[in-house]
């Protein structure tokens, strides 16, 4: 559709992008410049240094908004979708082309997208969107309309004939053999998968150790499937760790395999209700935003506006735009669904409510896919969220006893009171809150009396912390001591308040007949009934078999209790109403030694006979793989600073020398940061904590040339995929063990040793083998992978406890006296490779 571009008031326009210049009339290349042009309308891609007397248009910011599902945002991922060939040299004439394909897709979108948009960005764009209404629209039903259509709906149909059941799906004449051209036939997936089936037929445990490139993901899920299609009684639960894996089950696996298995079983994914947009909040922040104070936060809301018109399923995963901004994320727990906000069938969203949308499919679902926090969760609330399942396979379930025990964790912090007392009566970035919405005749002292009490709440709060500031430990975080008098006292007027603030808010409540605002006011009345209730627990004598534990973090002091063991919990809520549990990962064993995992997860005592396997992976590591270890580095805890400067001489050398790139695992932020300050200029160095969030820096190093090197903590060990050129050595710093005096840790020890076990034998040791294994699995990904892993901690060598380490990694050692023997040898092995 032609576009009047002086109806936009862009007639002429300016280009600039990296110090280069292009000019524009009517939307088409003007070579020849326009002269003056001082006060023309600029057009950049992100901020423009300032200066510039004409009005200057975010092309980066528009991409958002109307894109905001693309991997990226970067210029030439736009380009990409538009068709736009990159030009050497030309960077502001295809920065030009860009804006002028986004101004067209902005006028022709629908006429109630481009207004909210228009509302929610800053000058100049709002008005550019509000000119482009004026526009004539294509009309309804255009096939263009939502390109971005997601493609993770919250259910699956497939629609593929199937395959006959009893068909092996593993053979040479099998469907997964003729239709994935690189499939090869693994005895390990083949021997996993009937080990699976007779589990899912005969019921009861199984653990299933199986390494890297074995395929355990197909192992599960077809022996899954073919139970279900022989069986409609049965109901599966598969969890994972991460929504990352969550994600590639539901999008490209279990199409795949439904497809060609049983088209008519219904799968469904489900994330945690906090993930879903919640229609009633988001309301009420555009409403808040536009008439208060936070006027200048609207355009945090703008990559919204076009998806919240196109999505299926107000996952917010979708969004990349909104999350890639530190303030998207910081207000989405204002916008998200959440058990503390939600009224029900009260609200007026219910029936287009996202959350309880993909609930709605998830309980239907005959397979649902869930993560670890979430399905524990369900299980605190007696499996009122997924409904009842019969078998379940657990994912990654390395993880799942880290995950129960956060998950069972009660937390106390000056935000959480914070973000309640918000969500009451108005403060310094909010004009609104629930009382103030009360419009009830004769409620006025009612009304005043709740609002005193939520300042009150917020005054005692502040000095609670206050207080326990001066006399908590000055550490990071350690186990709670006995509070002194001040900080006794102190909690328990803050317990005291909530209760009064809780019979106040009780009052309102029974007075209200409208069903929205009343059930509103029961959910606030249920929060603070928690708050004060942990309060009193708090107040009181410890409880057996949990840890007391404070935080120090920017943004304040965090109390906490945390149960200790939660092999107890599962063998209460989660083992006895199932028929069968498969427990999954690359690392569950110890020397092929599983009495670890079953202890900790309680498997060896709800389960008379536990099955367990390792399931060898299919890599050749001792041809693939090079393990190297400097036998004369210093030693981190004798000499932290020769050691951070060793590091650093180290991987500048291994920068240089190899040209290619490398994952280094810290055990702590501290070194990191230390050796990341010592680099030298040359090496380019992408550092957890500086330079982004995890999966943002990941992304990031998979675009960047040959030579850069990735620096991560502790969510780095695991979770990592850079299969061939993307990651080709990896270094780890330290042996893995976690720091003993952490609260939580020291007293597991403590509760270990009164069991009659070995605190390190028994559980630290394991633990940090489990680790390393986790670590070094960075690295050969494929069956070409090739890569070398360099472990700069010689206690390895030097250690008794150092032969466990050494028997869990997949290849010998190999020790080098000098650490440039060591990056020489690495290079030539790289040089032979080639």
């Amino acid at each position: 559709m032609p576009i009047a571009w002086d109806r936009l008031g862009l007639a002429r326009f300016r280009v600039v992008l990296d110090q280069d210049e292009a000019f524009f009339s009517d939307g088409t290349v003007c070579e020849d410049g326009f002269g003056e042009c001082e006060s023309l309308p600029i057009v950049a891609y992100g901020e423009l240094e300032p200066g510039p007397e004409g009005p200057v248009f975010d092309a980066k910011a528009m991409a958002r908004a109307l894109h905001p599902t693309l991997p990226d945002h970067e210029l030439e991922t736009v380009c990409a979708v538009y068709g736009i060939p990159g030009r050497k040299g030309e960077a502001a004439r295809v920065l030009g082309e860009a804006f002028v394909a986004l101004v067209a897709e902005a006028v022709r979108l629908d006429r109630e997208v481009v207004g909210l948009i228009a509302r929610l960005e800053p000058e100049p764009l709002a008005t550019l969107f509000a000119r482009a209404l004026l526009h004539k629209q294509i009309p309804e039903g255009d096939p263009t309309l939502g390109q971005e259509e997601n493609a993770a709906g919250g259910e699956l149909q497939p629609q593929e004939p199937p395959v006959a059941v009893g068909v092996d799906p593993f053979g040479p004449d099998g469907f997964v053999a003729r239709e994935l051209p690189s499939f090869e036939q693994r005895d390990g997936q083949i021997d996993m998968a009937h080990a699976v089936a007779a589990t899912f037929r005969e019921g009861g445990a199984l653990v299933v150790e199986a390494g890297p490139g074995t395929g355990k993901t197909f192992a599960y899920l077809i022996p899954a499937i073919d139970r279900m299609a022989r069986d409609e009684t049965v109901r599966v639960a598969v969890s994972t760790r991460t929504k990352q894996l969550q994600e590639q089950l539901f999008v490209k696996d279990l199409p795949f395999l439904l497809g060609r298995m049983a088209p008519d079983l219904k799968a469904a994914i489900l994330k945690g209700r906090q993930n879903y947009l919640c229609l009633r909040r988001w309301e009420i922040a555009v409403r808040e935003f536009s008439e208060g104070l936070d006027r200048d936060r609207l355009h945090l809301l703008a990559p919204l506006a076009r998806w919240l018109w196109e999505t299926e399923t107000g996952d917010i995963d979708e969004n990349t735009a909104f999350l890639a901004d530190p303030g998207g994320r910081e207000l989405w727990r204002q916008l998200c669904d959440s058990h503390h906000h939600c009224i029900d069938s009260f609200c007026p969203q219910y029936e287009d409510c996202f959350s309880i949308g993909a609930r709605r499919r998830a309980r239907k679902a005959r397979l649902v896919v869930v993560n670890h926090s979430l399905l524990l969760n369900d299980l605190v609330v007696d499996r009122m969220i997924l409904g009842k399942y019969t078998h379940a396979v657990i994912d990654e379930a390395h993880a799942l006893e880290e995950t129960a025990r956060s998950a069972f964790t009660w937390t106390l912090s000056a935000r959480v009171v914070e973000r309640l007392a918000d969500e009451l009566t108005p403060s310094r970035r909010r004009r609104f809150g629930w009382l103030r919405r009360l419009a009830l005749p004769g409620n006025g002292d009612e009304v005043r009396r709740a609002t005193d009490r939520v300042a009150a709440l917020r005054t005692g709060t502040i000095r609670l912390f206050s207080v326990l500031g001066r006399s908590l430990p000055s550490e990071g975080r350690g186990p709670l001591p006995r509070l002194d008098a001040d900080s006794a006292a102190a909690l328990d007027r803050m317990r005291m308040t909530a209760g009064r603030l809780e019979e106040s808010m009780q009052d309102l409540v029974d007075g209200i007949e409208d069903p929205e605002l009343r059930r509103e006011g029961e959910v606030h009345v249920a929060s603070i009934r928690d708050l004060g209730g942990l309060a009193a627990r708090l107040a009181a004598e410890p409880e057996e078999d949990t840890v007391r534990w404070y935080e120090r973090e920017r943004s304040g002091i965090s109390l906490h209790i945390t149960p200790l063991e939660v092999a107890p919990i599962l063998e209460r809520i989660l083992y006895p109403a199932l028929e069968a549990i498969v427990m999954t990962s690359a690392t569950l064993s110890v020397d092929k030694d599983f009495d670890f995992v079953l202890r900790t997860l309680g498997l060896d005592v709800a389960f008379e006979d536990v099955d367990t396997k390792v399931v060898a992976s299919p890599f050749s590591y001792e041809e693939h793989m090079r393990v190297c270890v400097p036998a004369a580095f210093p030693l981190l805890t004798e000499d932290a600073d020769g050691y951070a400067d060793e590091l650093a001489d180290l991987l500048a050398a291994m920068a240089g020398r190899l040209d290619r790139k490398g994952l280094v695992l810290f055990t702590s932020y501290q070194m990191l940061e230390a050796v990341r300050k010592r680099l030298p200029r040359r090496v380019t160095a992408l550092a957890q904590g500086v330079d982004g969030p995890r999966s943002k820096l990941i992304e990031r190093f998979r675009r960047l040339p040959r030579g850069v090197l990735l620096l991560g903590t502790d969510s780095f060990w695991e979770g990592v995929d850079l299969p061939g050129e993307e990651l080709e050595y990896l270094v780890i710093t330290r042996l893995p063990f976690a720091v003993p005096t952490d609260p939580i840790q020291a007293a597991l020890g403590e509760l270990t040793a009164r069991s009659g076990r070995d605190p390190f034998l028994d559980m630290s040791l394991p633990r940090a083998v489990l680790r390393l294994r986790q670590g070094v699995g960075r690295l050969i990904r494929t069956q070409r992978d090739r890569g070398a892993v360099v472990l700069t901690d010689r206690r390895i060598l030097s250690k008794g406890y150092g032969r466990a380490f050494a028997e869990a990694l997949p290849a010998r050692i190999e020790v080098f006296e000098a650490s440039e023997s060591l990056v020489e040898k690495i290079g030539e092995w790289f040089d032979e490779m080639r």
